[in-house]
């Protein structure tokens, strides 16, 4: 196998086309010149040999690997198409085994192996593709979404933001900076979209955080024109004649009834274009681009698209990370060198889901309406503002 991969070197170290001389002038009658096809059907060759002895040994990722360098050279060695395709099915890559195979018959259709493998996967390749056309289908569908979605927020001035979807460069100890993520409470719920209900009437994912319990609740379908009592109201009813408990398990001072609430939205991306952003901290997305490759991505993490979807989607997520992590290290030398925490502007209960989100301080991340609720007499609710800037209540219109 060795002296394959060693001719195949020394073959691309021959120049097409060359006369060697002595040091008289006179040509080589013994050194052969090579045209530029006739080494190219050489490497083929070899190659192809080389991808024959990792068959026998049934290395079907070198065969893989061999068959396609050999035709890159030759795409007519219609050994090398069927080596191509044995691997792939032995790889269970069906549709590419198909491919190879529709490739090779095209330069010989009559070739024996290649007709019996074709009539071995057949079932396995037409599924394969059916698959395929499904998912091409599926994706055309939510492209299709998230441009309307897109075409919404800039029609009713919404602005959308992307959060941090990994919380750590490394493999190790994930799990655990995972668990510990400012954005934690997001990642169950990423992958969703507000949905179209009717003609000018949509409704958004909504998340009900309370950090005074470290508890929090989802709301899948929240309509742009209800008012938040009506929400919280379901979530949180008032007491009737003669209760004294609210029916939440983690509420063990029965503190959560709508009346006694008090809800604020955080004020995200204060700074200037240009500067740098904390990587724990929300960004603008600023274009369509930008809103469907964050969204495609945030799907793929989920396992939706299947785990080697899921894989590089992470891969591209800590990159990402890195990168902003990097800068920020540049500027501030320290990722524990963090800025304030955002400022908050308190909503009053009677303003409706579509007010909230065309203010102009609001900052919709991740597709999710995320409000942050404290019993007003909580001790938490002191802390949280202490800790943040209060902007002002947003009233009813």
């Amino acid at each position: 196998m060795n002296y394959y991969y060693e001719s195949f070197h020394w073959a691309q170290q021959v120049k097409p086309d060359v006369q060697f001389f002595d040091d008289e002038g006179k040509a080589y009658e013994d050194v052969p010149i090579y045209s530029e096809h006739e080494l190219d059907e050489i490497k083929s060759t070899v190659m192809a040999n080389a991808a024959m002895a990792h068959m026998m040994l049934k290395n079907w990722g070198y065969v893989r690997d061999d068959s396609k360098k050999a035709l890159q050279f030759n795409d007519n060695n219609i050994k090398a198409w069927f080596r191509l395709a044995k691997a792939h099915q032995m790889l269970q890559n069906w549709e590419e085994a198909g491919d190879a195979i529709d490739s090779g018959l095209a330069c010989d259709e009559e070739n024996k192996d290649l007709i019996k493998l074709r009539k071995l996967c057949e079932k396995q390749v037409r599924k394969a593709r059916l698959d395929r056309q499904r998912r091409e289908r599926v994706r055309a569908e939510r492209v299709s979404q998230v441009k309307e979605v897109w075409k919404h927020c800039k029609d009713t001035a919404i602005t959308l933001g992307r959060v941090p979807l990994v919380a750590t460069v490394n493999d190790d100890d994930e799990e655990d900076e995972e668990a510990e993520a400012r954005w934690h409470h997001h990642h169950p719920h990423s992958g969703r979209l507000p949905q179209k209900i009717s003609d000018g009437e949509w409704s958004w994912p909504c998340m009900f955080l309370y950090p005074s319990h470290n508890q929090s609740d989802f709301i899948e379908h929240f309509q742009e024109s209800d008012i938040l009592a009506l929400r919280m109201a379901e979530v949180f009813p008032e007491l009737e004649s003669g209760e004294t408990e609210t029916s939440i398990s983690w509420d063990f001072n029965n503190e959560f009834i709508c009346s006694s609430l008090a809800v604020y939205f955080e004020v995200h991306c204060t700074e200037s274009d240009g500067d740098v952003i904390h990587p724990e901290f929300v960004q603008k997305l600023k274009d369509q681009g930008s809103t469907m490759r964050f969204y495609e991505c945030s799907r793929a993490l989920k396992g939706d698209e299947g785990p080697e979807m899921a894989t590089v989607a992470r891969c591209t997520e800590k990159k990402l990370l890195h990168k902003q992590r990097k800068a920020w290290k540049k500027k501030h030398k320290s990722l524990w060198s963090k800025p304030d925490p955002c400022p908050v502007v308190r909503v009053h209960p009677a303003v409706t889901l579509s007010q909230i989100l065309k203010d102009k301080r609001m900052v919709v991340p991740n597709f999710l309406v995320t409000f942050t609720i404290f019993p007003e007499s909580h001790p938490a609710h002191d802390e949280f503002l202490k800790e943040r800037r209060c902007l002002g209540i947003l009233q009813p219109e």
